[in-house]
């Protein structure tokens, strides 16, 4: 008897549905993949085998494809006024054929210092972007604290120019309100804290 893995007794309509939204199209693949998670290993493993034969042969057929457009301007332009659409981007980006964009680096940036931030009640947003200046925004504790000064310097604006050394100007725009209700702030950037997470 054909051995068909247990979806943990859910029902789940796996009818393939046409979608035309990123957004969509990455919910379906983590559902597919919390099905998966439920399988038991070998079910598992073989599960993870196809998907990665399928992505070396697609990823090796866009590195063929990229190359061959690159050989005439023309088409390499339009190859290149195709990838800011943001699905043709997610997938390039996915099998590594483009470069980080600017927006995902200083993003990365960020997020290295998130973790650092969240241990103290605050946050970081990126407000623009407007190369080669961006300005960024506290969230939580951080906003309006007399420790924001510090924390901007030694830790957003050094893990980003450390990320995207292109950037030559970073603001520091004040939130709207809100502010840290009086709390008591030390930046974890201070001296002798820990600096674990900072981009090197």
């Amino acid at each position: 008897m054909e051995h068909e893995p247990p979806i943990g007794g859910e029902t789940t309509d796996l009818t393939a549905t046409p979608r035309h939204d990123l957004g969509e199209l990455l919910s379906d693949i983590a559902q597919l993949e919390a099905i998966f998670g439920t399988w038991d290993t070998t079910a598992r493993a073989a599960v993870e085998a196809y998907r990665r034969a399928i992505e070396a042969i697609n990823g090796e057929a866009m590195r063929r494809l990229v190359r061959a457009l690159k050989a005439e301007p023309a088409a390499f332009a339009a190859m290149k006024q195709a990838a800011g659409d943001e699905i043709v981007y997610a997938v390039l980006r996915h099998h590594n054929i483009v470069k980080a964009s600017f927006s995902e680096r200083v993003e990365a940036a960020l997020a290295d210092i998130r973790p650092m931030l969240a241990a103290h009640g605050g946050d970081v947003e990126l407000v623009e972007v407007n190369p080669p200046a961006i300005a960024v925004r506290f969230l939580g504790a951080c906003d309006g604290c007399a420790a924001s000064a510090l924390t901007f310097h030694a830790g957003v604006k050094q893990a980003v120019q450390t990320a995207c050394p292109e950037i030559t100007e970073i603001r520091h725009v004040k939130g709207a309100g809100g502010g840290n209700g009086g709390a008591r702030f030390v930046s974890p950037f201070a001296p002798g804290k820990d600096r674990v997470g900072l981009a090197k």
